[in-house]
């Protein structure tokens, strides 16, 4: 018996030592007490310093039965972003707390000077919002942040959906906070953001294309074809990507000389050639499968009349493709990760090479091979 008690004091000794430790110190955040960031744009004023700008919901006090919420945006500037965080704060009634943050748009003169800056203060803070999606607004990013799309009445769900939606079309590869901080240091290795364009008059935002960055630092821009092609030479399809081409000037209506296609299939080889004095030579073979989506003219029917039409779209998304291509090239935008290729299957060549500026001077030869497969249900 003697023994069951001092078993049973033991037990109660210990978790009495141990409570102690379970209460101590915890940095907690009511969300009562706090702002929630739910959208950013940063921008770089005419003074050199960086305007941060954050929306907010704000819950109304209901009048009836149902609560209403608003976004309310607040613009401050700094320094540093971090400054310009700091001054913002000093302009509402709570701290603000950017964990919740869903997206971060950046000016394009910001954009162009130094993009790893302005995200530095998220990657060090432990609560940073590292999945929040980025993108480019051409112009001010404040000015996309102060819009009123009337299909959503939260900018923090209608600039994710729409940066999904272009996605979907194959426009580009959703990049988040996280994802592009090692693309910024991967040599051979570059990426693309969404870019967008602001309507005030129309309130919303359109997806123009894609903004090609090397490194840190934004170099140059594609449109939606060349943008939806460069991803498909690159060996990724997204579900639904499309393309648009003039494929005749004879007929009266205009809208019969032009074909829309879908892609449904893709099969992509990438060739490296090194030769002895270092000039990298990159064969590019894309073969695709499509089905039309729109042929007024129609004709599909006649087999000599589609394999003309095939040889037609492969003339047209080889000239695309060079286009695309050259232009990468001129803004130093490694997309197709070939430096990538080289310093992990030529190491010793890669070495040799300072790939910065050899990159823009190699041969890059884009062969598309386009094989019409399904043509809807007409004939």
């Amino acid at each position: 018996m003697k023994n069951k008690w001092t078993r049973i004091i033991c037990v109660l000794f210990l978790i009495a030592s141990i409570i102690p430790l379970m209460t101590g110190c915890w940095d907690q955040r009511l969300i009562k007490e706090s702002r929630l960031i739910l959208a950013v744009g940063l921008d770089l004023a005419p003074n050199g310093k960086i305007r941060d700008t954050v929306v907010y919901p704000v819950v109304n006090k209901p009048s009836q039965a149902v609560a209403m919420v608003k976004s309310v945006v607040v613009t401050s500037t700094g320094d540093t972003p971090r400054d310009a965080r700091f001054n913002l704060d000093k302009k509402v009634s709570q701290m603000f707390d950017a964990s919740r943050n869903r997206i971060f748009l950046f000016g394009e003169k910001l954009a162009r000077k130094d993009m790893y800056s302005s995200l530095d203060v998220i990657y060090r803070d432990p609560r940073g919002s590292v999945n929040a999606m980025v993108a480019v607004v051409k112009g001010q990013a404040k000015k996309g942040l102060e819009i009123q799309p009337q299909d959503s009445t939260l900018l923090d769900i209608y600039y994710p959906e729409l940066i999904r939606s272009a996605s979907n079309i194959g426009l580009y590869d959703i990049e988040t906070v996280q994802s592009i901080c090692t693309l910024m240091f991967d040599e051979g290795n570059d990426y693309l953001l969404p870019y967008l364009k602001i309507s005030e008059k129309q309130q919303r935002a359109s997806v123009i294309g894609t903004a090609m960055f090397h490194r840190n630092k934004m170099t140059g821009s594609l449109n939606g074809r060349e943008s939806t092609l460069l991803l498909l030479l690159k060996n990724v399809k997204n579900p639904y990507p499309r393309f648009t081409f003039k494929i005749s000037k004879r007929q009266e209506i205009n809208e019969k000389n032009y074909m829309t296609i879908l892609v449904n299939d893709i099969e992509r080889k990438m060739k490296i050639n090194i030769s002895h004095n270092q000039k990298v030579h990159v064969k590019l073979n894309l073969e695709m499968d499509v089905n039309v989506n729109e042929l007024p003219m129609d004709h599909l029917d006649n087999p000599k009349k589609a394999i003309k039409l095939d040889r037609l779209l492969s003339r047209e998304m080889n000239n695309l493709a060079k286009k695309t291509i050259k232009k990468m090239q001129k803004a130093n935008c490694d997309e197709l990760e070939i430096g990538k290729k080289i310093r992990a299957f030529h190491n010793s060549d890669w070495k040799r090479m300072n790939w910065d500026k050899d990159y823009s001077k190699i041969t890059i030869e884009p062969n598309v091979k386009v094989m019409i497969t399904q043509h809807g249900i007409i004939n």
